[in-house]
């Protein structure tokens, strides 16, 4: 007896697909970057809001692992789940950089609360208004949510990855070539606590 596929129940055609460069990432400021948010002058000291949301490729959605474990029994082995989540390897985004190095500019001023650059302690300017005596909110002033939606071919968010408690541990290098005229990139290391992926229910089946 044969089987047949009834296409009026596929809800999306099998050929299409996601492309890799529809995702972004839209990120909110931790607690102690926000006292230094400056909406009209470009300095040193501040940094610019709308760096905020850009296009991201690379490593973007980490591997999810959860263990089986092996038992011996009757001289065979069985295997069984662990029921435990392995810890999420650090997220490796690449970026391309704005024309003014404002989205490097972000990360960058990220990192030096986190170790100044001249004085190499945690938040050497006291931007959390915080003191050591605090630890159990220091966490909380350098830490922030953010989130990468996967878009479909109209840009419209039809999943969201959100990553909590992230913070950034390496910034990456810039490579300089003359003789390369394409977009100038860079790359960001998150350190995470949770993985939530959510779909955006409001996308219509098509």
């Amino acid at each position: 007896m044969s089987s047949t596929i009834n296409l009026n129940n596929t809800v999306q055609s099998p050929l299409n697909k996601i492309r890799k460069d529809k995702f972004i990432l839209v990120l909110t400021y931790p607690p102690a970057l926000r006292s230094i948010i400056d909406n009209y002058n470009r300095t040193n000291g501040g940094v610019i809001p709308k760096s905020l949301e850009f296009s991201v490729y690379g490593s973007i959605v980490p591997s999810v692992v959860i263990p089986n474990i092996q038992l011996r029994y009757a001289g065979q082995t069985l295997n069984t789940t662990s029921y435990s989540r392995e810890p999420y390897e650090k997220l490796n985004i690449r970026f391309n950089i704005d024309n003014r190095f404002n989205n490097y500019w972000v990360i960058y001023k990220w990192l030096d609360i986190l170790n100044d650059d001249k004085q190499s302690f945690y938040d050497a300017q006291n931007l959390s208004n915080l003191t050591p005596q605090n630890s159990s909110e220091l966490e909380k002033a350098y830490m922030t949510d953010f989130s990468i939606f996967g878009l479909d071919e109209y840009n419209k968010r039809i999943i969201e990855f959100k990553y909590t408690k992230a913070f950034p541990t390496k910034l990456g290098g810039i490579n300089y070539n003359y003789q390369d005229e394409n977009e100038v990139e860079s790359s960001v290391e998150f350190a995470y606590s949770q993985f939530l992926p959510q779909l955006n229910e409001q996308i219509e089946n098509i």
